[in-house]
């Protein structure tokens, strides 16, 4: 047990000597007992809907309700903009729509079947994609020559002596 601090002590003896004074007013006891008992025949007031709520329902399930809530309609979601994909057909990325009412592969300026522009710039690509290892010249590679001395085979089994 811990001792009282000495401080505190103090203070509640002041609060009691200021409260010994103090008397309720005349007829208190007399009407207290019937105060009491018509409150306790008085029906409780009517919970509010928070409060019904608070009481019934558990919050694990609710959150669980939520997140099955939120999942289905990223379900839905993902399947109603699948369907919306699939009816409009595979466009290639990068490209502009083509809404000319020539067939496919018969635009003009366009690679054959592709859908790409033909290249009509004057720049020509760097000469290594043209030509890979162009312009090089060919050199004996530096060996060092105890490299290339005949040795046993690796693959022999060494037993402890």
């Amino acid at each position: 047990m811990t001792n009282p601090d000495p401080t505190e002590f103090d203070r509640l003896q002041k609060l009691l000597a200021s409260k010994k004074d103090e008397k309720p007013e005349a007829g208190f006891f007399d009407r207290f007992s019937d105060q009491v008992l018509t409150r306790l025949e008085e029906p409780a007031p009517k919970p509010t809907l928070w409060e019904r709520l608070n009481d019934q329902v558990d919050p694990f399930r609710a959150a669980a309700a939520i997140f099955a809530v939120v999942i289905g309609a990223g379900v839905w979601y993902g399947l109603s903009e699948g369907s919306h994909l699939a009816e409009s057909g595979p466009t290639p990325l990068g490209q502009a729509e083509v809404t000319a009412e020539e067939p496919l592969g018969q635009a003009q300026d366009a690679l054959a079947g592709s859908g790409l522009p033909l290249n009509k710039s004057e720049a020509e690509p760097p000469r290594i994609l043209m030509n890979p290892g162009s312009g090089l010249a060919t050199r004996p590679a530096k060996v060092n020559p105890t490299l290339l001395r005949s040795r046993p085979a690796s693959n022999t089994v060494h037993t402890p002596k």
